[in-house]
């Protein structure tokens, strides 16, 4: 289309397994493009501070073996354009009408480009402090002639602390044809539960478990499935399934009555919103990165990090009272049904088009 707007998402690389974060982007891709825009999505392979698994000749080899299209795990619209880079710099990025970066080292080299590479939008999904380096982090909140667009509320304060330039809220969102309730809430076994597994600390899944194997000593017929893309935990019992990289995860939060999160710290997390959406009720750690839906004793039930103790007693709460278990669950599908992608992506157009009226005037 001759006149559609030209957009450019700009990753810190490119992932080969599913992550929040980039499952986001990627959807802002598929469904700006639905409405008429030229999307393309740029891989840089070298991006600051990033800690590489391979090294960059190896990675700049397998970028021609294995090409960019290749997703084992995402489905691009097939009219979206991708390529991959050396860097972020004005040679080697495209000419576009807005450039959209994520993640804070990207966003700094994002701020370099000139203003033919588009008007810019820095998407903060989280307090990307975790590797140090906060005031180049703070930096990239306040770069000259960039709008900040934040997934989460407790976002919009810390970056607002940074910068006078535009920050808008856009939280995340679920597709609720994908989530969805298939297995009626008050027909579930209450139990059965569960949870994401993964090997990072920040995760915290060890709470999850060990909290789990507590319960099991309570609940005799307690069944749990753990799904993740990391290997499978050593020396699982059997009550306890593990489903690595599923196809369908809301067949999973449709079995079972109960989705426990024991993170210790996210942007926004999207697995208790999909789980919420297919009316699991969900048991979550009181982070800023559930509380844009995770509302205690109403949507979800909310526990200390790091306290399997307490979870323990959240989880039996639940096992012991189906009223309460089916009210919570109730509760919070009724609750997560306004993130929805039409309302997000809305929200996103209108942004886009308000820049671009700016820069007309």
């Amino acid at each position: 289309m001759e006149n559609s707007i030209r957009l450019n998402f700009v990753m810190p690389f490119k992932a080969r397994r599913p992550t929040g974060g980039f499952r986001v982007m990627y959807e802002y891709a598929n469904r700006l493009s639905d409405l008429g825009y030229d999307v393309h999505i740029t891989y840089p392979l070298k991006t600051k501070y990033m800690e590489y698994r391979l090294p960059y000749i190896a990675r700049f080899i397998l970028s021609y073996i294995e090409g960019f299209r290749t997703s084992r795990w995402f489905d691009f619209r097939s009219n979206i354009s991708m390529c991959y880079t050396n860097s972020i710099n004005d040679k080697n990025v495209k000419d576009s009408d807005i450039v959209i970066a994520t993640w804070w080292t990207t966003a700094l080299e994002m701020g370099s480009l000139t203003e033919k590479k588009g008007r810019k939008i820095n998407f903060i999904q989280g307090y990307e402090n975790w590797i140090g380096h906060e005031d180049e982090l703070h930096s990239s909140y306040d770069m000259e002639g960039v709008t900040n667009i934040v997934v989460a509320s407790y976002l919009k304060d810390i970056v607002t602390k940074y910068t006078l330039n535009p920050t808008v809220l856009i939280p995340n969102a679920i597709d609720k044809e994908k989530y969805r309730i298939l297995n009626p809430i008050k027909d579930r076994n209450s139990l059965t539960v569960c949870m994401l597994y993964s090997i990072q600390e920040i995760k915290g899944s060890t709470y999850g478990l060990e909290a789990l194997s507590k319960v099991k000593e309570k609940c005799s017929e307690l069944k749990v499935e753990l799904f993740g893309i990391c290997p499978a935990p050593e020396n699982l019992p059997d009550w306890i399934t593990f489903y690595r990289d599923p196809k369908d995860l809301s067949l999973i939060y449709n079995r079972n009555a109960i989705f426990i999160s024991n993170s210790l710290t996210e942007g926004m997390a999207l697995t208790p919103m999909e789980a919420m959406f297919c009316g699991c009720a969900t048991i979550l750690t009181d982070i800023q990165g559930h509380a844009e839906y995770a509302k205690d004793n109403d949507t979800s039930l909310l526990y200390s990090p790091k306290d399997s103790s307490q979870l323990v007693d959240k989880i039996m709460s639940l096992i012991t009272n189906n009223d309460n278990r089916i009210f919570l669950a109730e509760r919070g599908n009724h609750f997560i049904q306004q993130f929805s992608w039409d309302i997000a992506v809305e929200k996103m157009d209108r942004v886009i088009k308000e820049l671009l009226h700016k820069k007309e005037v």
